[in-house]
């Protein structure tokens, strides 16, 4: 049965107002699916610009950059910016119908070498902390705290010079060597210290690295790029400088434990010389350990009343026969900074050659004899490891990088680091300062309707 039906005025206008608010919903909604559709965009562009980190930086020594210079040096922000829009481009065509991009930029990038290596120190102390744990770079600390307030000691007793014996007879039994020219303790100590400090401490049969490269070229040394923009910078704390020291005697060679090959062997040993040749860098280093070890024998030479008695009856024989009896404590003094020279060439003699040296010597630690100085070249020429006790060639070379400066140890690791990954298959051009470790596009959108807004996103290896 049919029956007729109406519609009233107000439900006319009823319905007019629910279907226009319908429609102002629907539009609503599509205008925050556009919005939310373009966030998505720049997220998803921003992940696939940093999905290309530097491999082998990542393998080798646990850093997440991405080489923004994608192997041609300077950073390419045009192929960072071609990267998010293609990426961006994909994300904006599926699903419903919404925004699309209008404009894209780089708002702000940091860099490997901003602000001191600020983010390539943070990233090699979360290596350290992952590997080897707070705990034991705090032992560090304490440990290399301690050996430099001895070390300290040890030069201000040096600097302070040999102080006067006490007013005691000297003993019957202190033996004084005859003197001639070839075992006179001052000519042969005088002899020693003009000749080439590698041939007098390293074995006969060692090989020396001969490898050479252009320092001038090294990140410590250019003009380096820069990041730009607000981005914040990274927390930094007091122990970075710590960590960092970990960090580059874990990841880089030394002369005793070689690392992967490099631009130059001896890594760390160019952190401590900063020279553009292993051959020098190693000198450097022994020259640095010997004046470490000539401080601590002096400075024991100069309290132990048996050693201060043979060199004072020897200084008075030999002032006796040049006819300057006034000048025994002069003569003293060049003794005992003698005997501890020599004394000091057959300790790094022992750590060259994989022995170990106490920091403090005492009696039984002592190796050379006041009447063996004119025999010290024979001495030298046994490079056998014979101390088990004391500290290693790593170890005195862990107190070298303590006494360097934030800065040096810093750059110098990221200048190895460089020359290294630059050794690589098509990476010959790869330079640090263009590795960015975060980024902020700033990306402009027109919706369905023509409306613009505009979304500054950032992303990092930090976050």
């Amino acid at each position: 049965m049919r029956q007729k039906g109406s519609m009233t005025i107000a439900m006319c206008m009823m319905l007019s107002v629910m279907l226009g608010i319908l429609t102002a919903g629907i539009k609503l909604c599509r205008e925050q699916y556009a919005r939310v559709q373009a966030v998505n965009a720049v997220d998803t562009g921003l992940y696939s610009v940093f999905s290309e980190y530097e491999k082998d930086l990542l393998e080798e020594y646990d850093l997440f950059f991405l080489d923004s210079g994608y192997g041609g040096g300077a950073i390419d922000a045009f192929r960072v910016v071609q990267q998010m829009e293609n990426s961006m481009d994909l994300t904006l065509k599926t699903g419903i119908r919404g925004s699309r991009r209008e404009s894209c930029s780089i708002a702000g990038y940091r860099l490997a070498s901003d602000n001191g290596g600020e983010a390539f120190c943070a990233q090699a102390a979360e290596a350290v902390r992952e590997h080897l744990g707070t705990d034991a770079v705090k032992r560090l600390k304490e440990y290399l705290s301690n050996t430099g307030e001895v070390i300290e000691q040890q030069q201000e007793q040096k600097a302070a010079g040999v102080p006067p014996m006490p007013e005691e007879p000297v003993p019957d039994d202190t033996s004084v060597p005859g003197i001639t020219p070839d075992n006179n303790p001052l000519e042969v100590i005088k002899r020693i210290r003009t000749m080439g400090i590698l041939g007098l401490v390293l074995p006969d049969n060692a090989v020396i690295s001969e490898k050479e490269a252009d320092v001038s070229v090294f990140t410590s040394n250019r003009n380096l790029q820069k990041g730009m923009g607000s981005l914040g910078g990274r927390e930094s704390g007091t122990s970075d400088k710590l960590f960092l020291q970990a960090y580059a005697m874990n990841k880089l060679g030394t002369y005793r434990e070689p690392g992967n090959p490099g631009a130059l062997d001896y890594q760390v040993e160019y952190i401590v010389g900063g020279r553009g040749s292993d051959r020098e860098n190693l000198k450097k280093t022994v020259n640095r350990m010997l004046l470490l070890r000539e401080a601590a024998n002096a400075a024991y030479l100069y309290t132990d009343p048996e050693k201060r008695a043979q060199s004072g009856a020897l200084a008075a024989s030999l002032c006796t026969a040049l006819l300057i009896p006034e000048g025994a404590f002069v003569v003293e003094k060049l003794l005992l900074l003698g005997w501890a020279y020599g004394e000091s060439l057959l300790d790094v003699r022992q750590l060259m050659a994989g022995g170990k040296v106490p920091l403090v010597k005492n009696s039984a630690s002592w190796q050379l004899a006041l009447s063996d100085i004119g025999q010290i070249f024979s001495l030298l020429q046994d490079g056998q490891a014979k101390n088990t006790s004391g500290l290693d060639y790593n170890d005195y070379l862990q107190i070298l990088l303590f006494t360097s400066s934030r800065n040096s140890l810093t750059f110098r690791c990221m200048d190895m680091i460089e020359q290294n990954i630059r050794l690589k298959p098509g990476k010959e051009n790869f330079r640090i300062d263009s590795c960015m470790e975060c980024l902020e596009m700033e990306t402009c959108f027109l919706s369905p309707w023509g409306n613009r807004w505009t979304a500054v996103r950032s992303y990092g290896y930090d976050m």
